[in-house]
C-alpha cells in the first residue's frame, strides 16, 4: 500500500551477503561479481555502516584491498543487529500518517465525495499537515494510490476534476482466506508492545465483516500468548493522544492531576511536553516535560485527570541537552536532580556457564550502559550508574539467586529489609 522509504533493499541485501557476511570480497571483486558501479557500492556500504554499529564490523587488508566482514559473539550479543538494516525498509512517519489523515477526512465527509483541493485545504486548516512540507502533488499522488492500487477510495470525475470518497467495500477484492490472515495479523499486533484500543476495534470490525458480509464464521482459537503485556495502559490512550499531539505541535499544556495525597482534589501544572516514556516491565506511561524554569518533570499518565493544550509555543530543541543530562542515568522514570550525582552500583552475577550463559547478554540488554567483567568461571561483576538505585529493586529481585549487590549500601540494605519482611510473612524469621 505504501511506498517504501528504501525501495531497493535487494542491493543492500546482496552487499551484506557478499561483502560482509559470506564472501568478504573486496570492493573490486564485488563490482565485478554483481556488475554494480563502484560509486553505487561505496554509497550502499556507507549506508550499511550507518545501520550496523562499528563494533560488529571488522576490517582486514589483503594487499591494497580492504576486506570488510561482520563479527560478533552470539553469547555476548543477544540482539540481531542485522534487523536494523530491515528497519530502514519502512516509511517515514509523515508519509504514513498522511495516508491515515486523508482517509479520516474523506470518511468524515461521506457520502459526499471531495476534491484534492478540499482535502488539502482542510488538513492544512486543521493543522494536521504542514503545506511547506507536503505539497498538493503529494496528496494527489496518495489519493491516486488509495483509489487505483488499494481500492480504499473510489474516484469520480466531476467538472473536469477528480473527487474521492470511501469505497463501498474496501475488502471486496480479498478472499475469505486472505481476510482471515489479516485478522490473525491484527490479533497479534493489537498486543505487541502494549495493547491498543484501535487494534481491538479493528479486530472486531473484521470479525463482523466476515460474519455479516461474507457469511463466514471465523474462530482464531486464541493462537497467541503474551508475556509482560499490561492491559491497563489502554485507558490512558486518549490522554496519550492529546499529549502526543501537543508534542507534535510544540505547544504547552496544562495538566490536571491527582495524587494519593491530594485528597480527591485536582491540581494543575503548566508544562512543555517533551517525550513519552513507557516502562515495559510495569506497563506505565510517563510524560517527560519541562516547567517554565527548565526543570525536568516526570508525570505518570495514570495520575493525569485531563489536559488542555495552550496557545504558548516552545522550541523542543531547547531542551535536548537538558533531557540528556537529566535522563541519561535513569533506570525508568527518575530524573537526575540539579547538582545530584548518579549512584554507583556494582553487582555480582553468579551463573552456571553451561546452562545460564545467556543471562549475561540478557542482563546487558536489560541494563545497558554498564561494564561487564568476568572474574572467574561463572562469576561476573557488572558496574553501572543510575539516578536512583531504588528503581532497580524489582529487576534485581527477578534474578534472585543470580545477582547480589557488592557496592551500594543503600540498595543492599533495602533488598535485605525486603527479604526479611518476606521471610517474616512466611514465618521463617
Amino acid at each position: 500500500m505504501f511506498s517504501d522509504f528504501i525501495k531497493h533493499y535487494n542491493i543492500i541485501r546482496d552487499i551484506l551477503r557478499d561483502c560482509f557476511l559470506y564472501g568478504c570480497f573486496s570492493l573490486d571483486d564485488l563490482e565485478n561479481k554483481r556488475n554494480i558501479s563502484s560509486r553505487k557500492v561505496s554509497y550502499e556500504i556507507r549506508r550499511i555502516q550507518q545501520y550496523v554499529e562499528d563494533r560488529y564490523i571488522r576490517t582486514d587488508k589483503d594487499g591494497r584491498y580492504k576486506l570488510l566482514s561482520l563479527t560478533y559473539d552470539s553469547l555476548q550479543h543477544t540482539d540481531n543487529f542485522l534487523i536494523s538494516t530491515y528497519k530502514t525498509k519502512s516509511f517515514t512517519r509523515t508519509d504514513l500518517v498522511t495516508y491515515y489523515l486523508i482517509l479520516m477526512y474523506v470518511q468524515t465527509q461521506a457520502p459526499q465525495p471531495v476534491s484534492t483541493k478540499v482535502i488539502m485545504d482542510a488538513l492544512v486548516r486543521e493543522g494536521l499537515i504542514n503545506a511547506d512540507m507536503i505539497s498538493s502533488k503529494t496528496v494527489e499522488r496518495k489519493l491516486a494510490e488509495m483509489s487505483q492500487k488499494t481500492g480504499i477510495l473510489c474516484c469520480v470525475s466531476a467538472n473536469r476534476s477528480k473527487e474521492y470518497a470511501v469505497a463501498p467495500d474496501i475488502l471486496g477484492k480479498l478472499s475469505i482466506g486472505q481476510i482471515e490472515e489479516v485478522l490473525r495479523a491484527v490479533s497479534l499486533f493489537k498486543n505487541i508492545l502494549f495493547p491498543s484500543t484501535i487494534g481491538y476495534f479493528c479486530e472486531e470490525t473484521l470479525q463482523d465483516y466476515l460474519t455479516y458480509e461474507r457469511y463466514s464464521l471465523f474462530r482464531d482459537g486464541h493462537l497467541f500468548n503474551y508475556r509482560h503485556i499490561h492491559f491497563h495502559p489502554v485507558i490512558e490512550e486518549q490522554i496519550l493522544w492529546e499529549i502526543t499531539k501537543a508534542i507534535h505541535q510544540r505547544v504547552a499544556i496544562k495538566i490536571y492531576y491527582h495524587t494519593p495525597k491530594s485528597g480527591g482534589r485536582d491540581s494543575y501544572k503548566i508544562l512543555k511536553p517533551y517525550k513519552i516514556r513507557y516502562d515495559t516491565l510495569h506497563g506505565r506511561f510517563y510524560l517527560v516535560s519541562f516547567n517554565n524554569h527548565g526543570k525536568c518533570i516526570l508525570s505518570r499518565l495514570d495520575r493525569i485527570a485531563r489536559i488542555a493544550c495552550l496557545q504558548e509555543k516552545f522550541c523542543r530543541e531547547d531542551y535536548d541537552s537538558i533531557y540528556k543530562e537529566c535522563m541519561s542515568w535513569s533506570w525508568s522514570s527518575v530524573a537526575l536532580g540539579d547538582g545530584q550525582e548518579p549512584e554507583h552500583v556494582k553487582l555480582e552475577i553468579l551463573i552456571d556457564e553451561a546452562t545460564e550463559g545467556y543471562l549475561i547478554g540478557k542482563i546487558q540488554n536489560e541494563a545497558p550502559g554498564g561494564v561487564m567483567e568476568k572474574i572467574t568461571e561463572g562469576c561476573y561483576h557488572y558496574t553501572l550508574q543510575v539516578s536512583d538505585s531504588g528503581e532497580m529493586i524489582p529487576w534485581i529481585r527477578s534474578y534472585t539467586g543470580n545477582i547480589r549487590v557488592l557496592e551500594n549500601a543503600n540498595l543492599a540494605d533495602k533488598l535485605t529489609a525486603d527479604w526479611k519482611e518476606t521471610l517474616s510473612a512466611y514465618g521463617v524469621v
